[in-house]
């Protein structure tokens, strides 16, 4: 492991420092105590926290440097627990495992440190039960250097006829690599559980009706008087395909100009990309709303918590049926995957994990395919021709037809 003084990453682009030709490199900041950069072979970039704890240098992932910038992870590093922050100077600590570690050597050091605000407490327990059932009893006398592939593979299979617990299973498993590849006990990209799926692929995501649409942000506008927060609410998950407790939780803080960084998600640290319209209804919001949150609770301290009741009025003055709340983040996903945005780009707008919770709305991108398809062979029927990038010629007709009268356009496309 590369290991290289603290610098100041305000002077320097993050995205284009030079990976290392194998293992990592981590980078200090010289502007936030026990801030790093880790830098992979893989292609890995990511904030981490060095902390010192009972002589120990221990390390927090905070997330990837695309989707945290550089004045938010220092943010969160200063919002942490009071600790002792490592410097580069600090002596290396002794290795926490052995080499010949076996899974059940690391597995409760593992589970342990997602208790300390890395997991939710009840993504823990799920942890535990099936470390405890599926992984330590078959696998846990395994040196966690030599899992293979294969052997991932045949657990996998063994686990699944018996359990539909499989997908927490993998899941906690490649956590575990992970976490043994971050403590030398693997090399780095060797992830055994690498291109198994952790769920099955199911086609998701629909486009709501252009006449829906329109209904639903007109009731919003009509029942704004009356209940203002729900509405806006329902306004930014139409509008950011965000997840429904990610804006009821929101602060004001969190907001920095054109999206919002969250420190903690279903998924982890992400940030929400706002809109021009999202942002006009924060900024008409934030002139009555001082307090800590975007959308306070009426009667304690703290977020709004649910929508149920509000939702269901919308929906009854709308006539939008059985929709859900839910429905308008498969609305914005599917939009935007008929539109030809990239799978991976709309993953990251949606604050997915893996590229697998993505690909269930690929089935929507036919059109998109589509038209890039006869773009293609457009060049490269001009370029057999040899007319550089003029139009192919067209034959002529007997008889002009009448242009098609133009379409007015949808809300859709903005309110999608």
């Amino acid at each position: 492991m590369e290991r290289a003084a603290a610098i100041d990453l305000d002077t320097i682009d993050l995205t284009a420092i030079a990976l290392p030709e194998t293992g990592e490199l981590l980078i200090h900041d010289a502007n936030a105590k026990g801030l790093v950069l880790r830098l992979r072979a893989s292609g890995a970039r990511t904030w981490v926290v060095l902390e010192r704890v009972g002589g120990k240098t221990t390390r927090r992932t905070l997330g990837s440097v695309r989707q945290i910038p550089l004045e938010a992870a220092r943010r969160m590093t200063a919002a942490l627990p009071a600790v002792t922050l490592a410097t580069p100077d600090a002596p290396s600590p002794a290795p926490l495992f052995s080499p010949d570690a076996r899974i059940s050597d690391l597995m409760p050091r593992f589970l342990a440190s997602g208790e300390k605000g890395r997991w939710k407490t009840s993504t823990v327990r799920n942890m535990r039960a099936v470390s405890d059932t599926h992984i330590l009893p078959l696998l846990g006398a395994r040196r966690v250097r030599d899992l293979t592939p294969e052997e991932v593979a045949r657990w996998q299979l063994d686990v699944a006829a018996k359990s539909s617990a499989i997908r927490m299973a993998l899941s906690t498993l490649s956590g575990l690599m992970l976490y043994a590849e971050d403590h030398g006990l693997r090399d780095p990209g060797s992830n055994p559980c690498r291109g198994l799926r952790k769920k099955q692929r199911s086609k998701r995501g629909q486009i709501l009706p252009t006449d829906t649409v329109r209904r639903l942000w007109a009731t919003l506008d009509k029942l704004h008087v009356a209940m203002p927060d729900a509405c806006d609410a329902v306004r930014l998950l139409l509008l950011t395909g965000a997840r429904r407790s990610e804006i009821l939780s929101l602060e004001w803080d969190r907001i920095l100009g054109p999206r919002a960084v969250l420190e903690d998600s279903k998924t982890g640290p992400r940030t929400i990309w706002l809109n021009a319209p999202a942002r006009a209804i924060l900024d008409t919001r934030r002139e009555t709303h001082s307090g800590q949150y975007v959308f306070p609770a009426a009667r304690i301290d703290g977020p709004m918590k649910v929508l149920d009741r509000a939702w269901a009025l919308i929906r009854k003055e709308a006539r939008l049926g059985t929709l859900r709340v839910h429905d308008l983040r498969h609305h914005f996903a599917s939009v935007a995957v008929s539109n030809g945005i990239d799978l991976r780009l709309v993953g990251q707008l949606l604050g997915h994990h893996d590229i697998d919770s993505t690909l269930g709305y690929a089935h929507l991108a036919t059109g998109a395919l589509m038209r890039s398809a006869t773009r293609v062979s457009e060049r490269i029927d001009r370029s057999l021709r040899g007319e550089g990038s003029r139009p192919p010629l067209r034959q002529p007709t007997r008889r002009a037809m009448p242009a098609p009268a133009p379409t007015a356009p949808t809300r859709e496309a903005t309110h999608g």
